[in-house]
């Protein structure tokens, strides 16, 4: 399984959009996207305890920046643990992908170690975080930090990146810095949309991002999980903060010059803008208890406006 079939097993939707992005861009955002998946799935590997994640986590990191050569176990091991055919297969390609990593050229290798090892960090916060309770967040600055270091630095990446191999065939320099900005909004945007979706799954497993002092102030006693009349308010405060942040990403996905990155950049967005309007359509109370998906139908068309916009 080559690097392209190993993305499209870990994730179809990624991997169509990827597959149109210039050769000077697609190897190390694509190379990018697989380490990130990588440690992610060491992050939430089934039947390990919390100590021997981070120690995962920890020994990427410190291989990434080259202060060790490999893992002290090959993390094979952890494949059968993994019901996803994918991820199982990533975890056993693991010493080929950072062989890949350590032969791109200086400038696109240094923006992926900054990404990933920002990724890296808040994925320790995140097992730490909820290693004293099911509430991460305090307040609503710990969640947008949080969204920032797994997925608005996404953006900042993908922008770097842009600049460092394409130049003006991606955009004019003197939007750079108004492009990191906004860049980071669209990937802030687009966990955030995640986290919102995603509630029926993580209240059942006692765990919460939306932050306690926004949940108390709507009602929350502080014991248990809140209940859907208290988690309203809240969920449309971080549904109208989404589309904030969409907004923002317009323009930046407007300065975009190359037209296959335009069409990259503009395809989450469309999808991303779709789930938010199912989501506040359906309110938090039928969030809680089921999965909002976009129909295929919608994500054709989101397709399609994202080709000839």
């Amino acid at each position: 399984m080559d690097q392209n079939e190993l993305l499209k097993a870990v994730s179809r939707s990624f991997y169509l959009s990827l597959r149109f992005l210039p050769r000077e861009m697609r190897e190390p955002v694509s190379l990018g996207y697989l380490l990130a998946r990588l440690s992610d799935t060491l992050a939430d590997a089934p039947g390990l305890r919390e100590a021997d994640r981070l120690i995962w986590l920890e020994e990427l990191g410190l291989i990434l920046q080259g202060r060790r050569d490999r893992f002290e176990k090959d993390p094979g091991v952890i494949a059968g643990r993994l019901s996803h055919e994918g991820e199982r297969v990533l975890l056993t390609r693991a010493e080929l992908l950072i062989g890949r990593y350590r032969s791109l050229d200086p400038a696109p290798r240094a923006h992926l170690l900054e990404v990933l090892l920002t990724i890296l960090h808040g994925q320790v916060w995140d097992l730490k975080a909820f290693g004293d309770g099911p509430f991460a967040c305090q307040t609503g600055e710990d969640l947008l930090r949080y969204t920032y270091w797994v997925a608005g630095s996404v953006g900042e990446y993908w922008t770097k990146t842009a600049f460092t191999v394409l130049g003006k065939r991606f955009a004019s320099s003197d939007q750079a810095t108004a492009m990191l900005i906004n860049g980071r909004r669209l990937g802030q945007a687009l966990q955030l949309t995640n986290i919102l979706r995603d509630l029926h799954e993580d209240l059942p497993r006692g765990r919460c991002y939306l932050p306690v002092d926004e949940l108390k102030a709507a009602g929350w006693s502080g014991e248990g999980m809140p209940a859907a009349a208290v988690i309203q308010p809240v969920f449309e405060r971080w549904i109208d903060e989404c589309r904030g942040f969409l907004e923002e990403a317009d323009s930046y996905i407007d300065q975009v010059r190359e037209p296959r990155v335009r069409f990259c950049s503009r395809l989450p967005r469309l999808l991303a803008g779709r789930t938010v309007d199912l989501l506040e359509q359906a309110g938090a109370q039928r969030v809680m208890s089921e999965r909002i998906k976009i129909a295929r139908s919608d994500v054709f068309r989101s397709a399609v406006w994202a080709v000839f916009c």
